[in-house]
């Protein structure tokens, strides 16, 4: 309906104010029906090249990032070794053997460090090219970090029942 047709029936009575109104929102609303561009081949083709290299650039950072913190932990469990090492000396009176890799490795302790690396309340972790006595609670922080620097940690579950009945004696050293 034109505008004039509107007023003269508002002006008879035949409709109301509130009608027109609704009327012409209707006739903006239906308007000219929008068409969706097809978009080109080409333009589809570069987006699906864009989103996997932001997928292969997200899945890079997330290695990039897991690396990251895996250095930072090595680094942070070395530093907690030479920080808690108990000196041993390579005077020591007494040669502990222990295997390390597939060879068995000899440090130099004391008696009472001796018998403390037997009991387990004493480990040994090697960092810098070293081997270094550290307490047990500090190995047990370093394992879950970096498992490869502990060389010893007697967990003391490994006894045979077979022997139970024959202690080893205190006075036995290998």
């Amino acid at each position: 309906m034109s505008d004039a047709l509107r007023e003269q029936l508002l002006k008879a009575g035949l409709t109301t104010e509130q009608d027109v109104k609704q009327a012409r929102s209707e006739k903006k609303r239906k308007g000219k029906p929008k068409r969706k561009a097809q978009p080109a081949p080409a333009q589809t083709e570069a987006e699906r090249r864009e989103a996997e290299k932001r997928a292969r650039d997200r899945a890079l950072n997330r290695e990039r990032e897991a690396e990251r913190q895996r250095k930072a932990d090595e680094h942070a469990a070395r530093e907690l070794v030479v920080k808690h090492e108990i000196p041993h000396g390579q005077d020591g009176e007494i040669g502990f053997n222990f295997t390390y890799g597939s060879r068995i490795k000899q440090i130099y302790v004391n008696a009472e460090q001796q018998k403390q690396l037997a009991a387990g309340t004493l480990a040994i972790a090697r960092t810098r090219g070293r081997f270094r006595l550290i307490p047990r609670e500090v190995a047990e922080k370093v394992k879950p970090k970096a498992p490869f620097i502990i060389a010893f940690l007697d967990e003391g579950g490994d006894d045979d029942p077979a022997y139970e009945e024959h202690p080893i004696p205190d006075d036995l050293v290998w």
